[in-house]
């Protein structure tokens, strides 16, 4: 009989945990099964200990039934987006003359990334880990000056061609992305978690190419140009991760300058943004 009371009472008390979220803030809940002219009763008390009562039995039977809360939810992988820009060897904005055919018009500037692989290895259960994951970003940067930029040989620079009128100009990158981040979760559960995570990211270019729409002598042009531009093949970034329940921000910076050295001049990439779709 008693084998058949707890059979029952642990098939409906999983159904009740399948039902409703958890609150740490209960200790005793009541649950009773009429079968027949059986009453069961099932007493939970809060700390994993759940106490079936038979109505026909002196004994109660005592079982333990794992109420263990989720603290984590996968958080970085889905879809980031967010804005991208440069900084040069002052960490400024205000680039340089040499640097000014890479300045940015930021409204137009974006960072998407699909990130689509991400492995957590714990070292306090969900609250203390490590996450190791991969993913792919696309880089739109809207030059915001008409500058071409050239590629000669192991020299990467702009040159402004006064016989066009430029109305966009665009530098695109695509980067194979592998982040290994140090990551805590802290709260009740893990829709009602705090998150957050540090570490780095090594990137592989996968392609990049520039992209001008211009008028020139009265007709319309299209032109596409891919080559690697003398940008480094790796680059390794300082990456961050911050949350709370379903809404996650980033950003991430490189401590790889954008073109290889000597060969273009000596910028270093940055996005920031927030994450949209997480899966």
């Amino acid at each position: 009989m008693k084998k058949l009371i707890l059979i029952l009472a642990v098939l409906f008390y999983g159904a009740q945990l399948m039902a409703q979220e958890s609150d740490s803030t209960k200790k005793d809940t009541t649950y009773t099964i009429e079968w027949g002219k059986k009453t069961i009763i099932i007493i939970d008390k809060g700390n994993d200990k759940v106490i079936i009562e038979d109505s026909d039995e002196d004994e109660d039977v005592v079982v333990k039934i794992n109420t263990k809360k989720i603290y984590r939810k996968k958080r970085y992988i889905g879809m980031d987006f967010g804005l991208n820009g440069f900084v040069n060897d002052v960490q400024s904005v205000d680039l340089r003359a040499d640097e000014k055919f890479m300045d940015q018009n930021y409204y137009g500037s974006w960072y998407v990334a699909l990130n689509f692989m991400e492995k957590y290895l714990p070292l306090w259960e969900e609250k203390v880990g490590v996450m190791v994951g991969m993913g792919v970003e696309f880089n739109k940067y809207k030059l915001a000056r008409d500058y071409t930029i050239v590629n000669v040989s192991d020299s990467t620079f702009g040159i402004v061609d006064s016989t066009i009128d430029l109305e966009k100009n665009l530098f695109k990158s695509t980067m194979l992305n592998l982040p290994v981040m140090l990551e805590t979760n802290i709260g009740k559960d893990k829709n009602h978690s705090f998150y957050l995570a540090a570490g780095a990211m090594l990137s592989y270019r996968l392609g990049s190419k520039t992209k001008q729409i211009f008028t020139s002598d009265g007709e319309d042009y299209k032109t596409k140009s891919r080559s690697d531009y003398n940008m480094n093949d790796l680059r390794l970034s300082l990456i961050g991760r911050i949350g709370y329940g379903n809404v996650t921000l980033f950003a991430s910076y490189s401590l790889t300058p954008f073109f290889q050295e000597g060969r273009g001049p000596e910028l270093y990439p940055f996005s920031v943004g927030v994450s949209l779709v997480p899966f």
